[in-house]
């Protein structure tokens, strides 16, 4: 397993947008997330579906927040909860991951049901996107997801993505059930022409010190 270079400049651990506050996840967070898991119902079932013993546990959300602080923490894949600023209700998680190989990340997130339609999809993958451009200097951003989620692909198409195919009888992750994905990529000399590079960002590492 890789450790972070102690002279790297480590990832912001708290950002700020107009309406969002998105922040690495903590323990207190399992019950927040099982919350939206499980009020979301079907919505979620792709990413999260239900064992004969029902939906996830607490204990197996705490798992999940665990593993993804720890990843974040070594600067591997980087989850980001998104929280609220006012209510402190969990609404999604955005993640940063390293799997699309050298000088490139690929963005993915989650909304809860209740949270869709408003926007927070556009604006979530926004902050994602200008920290990968940012701080992590990438020259490629990937996005996929289902071929028949449309709702994603119009955030993909709205953010200035590139639609470069459908990739049949794919699984990302071994949790992920396989099927047919729609990829889209942004490269970095596009990035400066994206909403996604107007977005008002306050960005805050690990300390809760204001980064530039």
């Amino acid at each position: 397993m890789s450790t972070p270079d102690p002279a790297s400049k480590p990832p912001p651990y708290l950002l700020r947008t107009p309406r969002l506050l998105l922040r690495c996840m903590e323990p207190a967070d399992a019950e927040r997330r099982k919350d939206a898991v499980d009020s979301s119902g079907e919505h979620l079932d792709n990413l999260y579906p239900p064992t004969p013993e029902g939906r996830m546990s607490l204990d197996a959300h705490v798992a999940r927040i665990r593993m993804a602080r720890g990843s974040f923490d070594l600067d591997q894949d980087r989850c980001y909860g998104v929280f609220a600023p006012e209510t402190g209700r969990l609404l999604g998680e955005t993640f940063l991951l390293k799997r699309a190989g050298p000088g490139a990340l690929e963005v993915g997130y989650w909304l809860r049901r209740d949270a869709t339609g408003q926007g927070f999809a556009t604006e979530m993958a926004s902050a994602a996107l200008k920290v990968a451009f940012t701080f992590d200097k990438v020259h490629r951003m990937d996005l996929y997801c289902d071929h028949d989620n449309e709702r994603s692909a119009a955030v993909a198409r709205r953010l200035g993505f590139t639609f470069e195919g459908r990739l049949r009888d794919r699984q990302l992750a071994p949790h992920h059930p396989r099927a047919d994905l729609l990829c889209f990529t942004l490269l970095d000399s596009e990035y400066p022409q994206t909403p996604a590079s107007q977005l008002p960002l306050e960005a805050f590492d690990f300390l809760g010190r204001r980064l530039a």
